[in-house]
């Protein structure tokens, strides 16, 4: 049985002030993430880091090609 390849990560660190706020940042860091380097992101974990921070790990996932 062929092994599953390592998943990818990435973590990163926010500080908002609502739950709005938060979820505004996660999508523009993740439409910036994949404009510059052609991969999406998608989240796998999130941990409260106190009062209005939080770190969130996604998963790395290599865009594909578009068939031309």
């Amino acid at each position: 049985m062929p092994k599953k390849p390592e998943k990818i990560t990435l973590n990163h660190d926010f500080a908002f002030t609502s739950d709005a706020e938060l979820n505004e940042q996660i999508a523009a860091f993740r439409a910036a993430h994949e404009a510059e380097h052609q991969q999406i992101l998608a989240m796998d974990a999130r941990r409260s880091l106190g009062p209005g921070k939080v770190r969130v790990t996604f998963r790395v996932i290599e865009k594909k090609p578009r068939r031309g």
